[in-house]
């Protein structure tokens, strides 16, 4: 029965994105248009046929799909339709990727652009299993808890370019695993152009102790996985200089944002205001810890998740009360820190408890998506 459950699964997440699917406006309802922000959107955007949210501000993935209309960034309308141009022009991938599915043709390209998040959850999937291996529940427990938690599933939900990163992360932990070095190299190179905190997995990738001999080879590697980011950046610096965020604002003193977002949730909570926002935030904290507690309590620097889910369980400290306040942002953040988690959990009579403590975020997760 468990080697159906995968078929099973995936037939759910399918449904899921099929009910977003509307003849005229195709899966642009992933994307998440925000009614407000209409008048600002490109031009080439405004005669299209897209879903939008109502008396809402919409969410990131409108800003990237805009981008996939202008990868080269050209456009010069295209630094008041993003909220941050410089910030978001860096994760160029993923809209590049679209514009280049599209063909050019802006309608395609959205739907292009609205899919690649859907397509990516079943690589991801795909690798995952092969990774994991087994037949058994808690071979697909582990799968699952990767593949329905909020971080990977909030990233299909809106068109973010957090579950592509965590692909090619995985990607390239599992070629530098098999000592295809050149593989890793390429797949990070292109994690970081898609979100630049990969460059945290690909620093925590090579953190392991070199042998005789390979130190200059480890920092060349590192070094060709950095540069296509850096003369992007550059790039996008000469495009838009200093307009909008950077970023930074996402950081802050260790434990600060977190600690913020704990006392407004429980002063909402003692208000009577259960929101989701609130309730579930604490039920996430508590998983997050979980994933936090089993990583550490035995360490394994020889593992190349271990190292990648150990540096992000260092990043969660400094997210900032902007992370925060929508949880869901905290968890696409150390994505892959849950799947380490998930992926090293031993299988020992305490690994249903854990299990289940460290995805607490997963039902919830399915339930936004409806």
């Amino acid at each position: 029965m468990s080697r159906h459950a995968y078929w099973i699964a995936s037939l759910l997440f399918s449904v899921l994105v099929l009910a977003k699917f509307n003849p005229q406006t195709g899966f642009t309802a992933l994307i998440r248009f925000g009614e407000t922000g209409q008048d600002h959107r490109l031009a080439a955007l405004q005669n299209l046929p897209v879903a939008v949210a109502r008396d809402s501000n919409g969410y990131d993935g409108q800003f990237y799909a805009q981008l996939a209309l202008d990868p080269l960034l050209q456009r010069p309308d295209l630094s008041i339709a993003l909220d941050a141009p410089a910030y978001r022009a860096r994760r160029i991938l993923v809209p590049a990727v679209a514009a280049l599915v599209g063909l050019g043709q802006p309608w395609w390209i959205l739907q292009a652009y609205a899919s690649l998040n859907v397509v990516c959850w079943f690589a991801l999937g795909h690798l995952l299993r092969h990774i994991i291996g087994g037949a058994g529940w808690v071979a697909f427990a582990r799968w699952a808890g990767c593949m329905f938690g909020i971080g990977a599933l909030d990233s299909v939900r809106q068109s973010l370019v957090d579950l592509p990163a965590m692909l090619l992360l995985a990607a390239a932990v599992e070629a530098h695993r098999q000592a295809k070095n050149g593989r890793s190299t390429l797949w990070l190179a292109l994690g970081n152009l898609t979100k630049e905190t990969s460059l945290l997995g690909a620093f925590a990738l090579h953190a392991e102790k070199p042998g005789r001999g390979q130190g200059r080879r480890t920092l060349l590697h590192l070094g060709l996985s950095t540069v296509p980011l850096l003369i992007w950046s550059v790039y996008v610096q000469h495009q838009f200089g200093a307009n909008g965020s950077n970023g930074l604002g996402n950081f802050t003193w260790p434990l600060l944002g977190l600690f913020t977002q704990m006392k407004h949730a429980l002063h909402e909570i003692a208000s009577g205001n259960f929101d989701s926002r609130y309730s579930f935030s604490l039920i996430a904290m508590l998983g997050l810890f979980t994933q936090i507690f089993v990583l550490w309590r035995s360490p394994h620097p020889h593992s190349p998740w271990w190292r990648v889910g150990a540096a992000y369980s260092i990043l969660l400290f400094f997210l900032s009360y902007w992370v925060w306040s929508g949880y869901w942002a905290v968890c696409r953040a150390v994505l892959p820190m849950t799947v380490a988690f998930n992926l090293l959990l031993p299988a020992n009579n305490r690994f249903w408890p854990l299990w289940i403590s460290g995805n607490l975020t997963l039902l919830h997760g399915v339930w936004r998506f409806l």
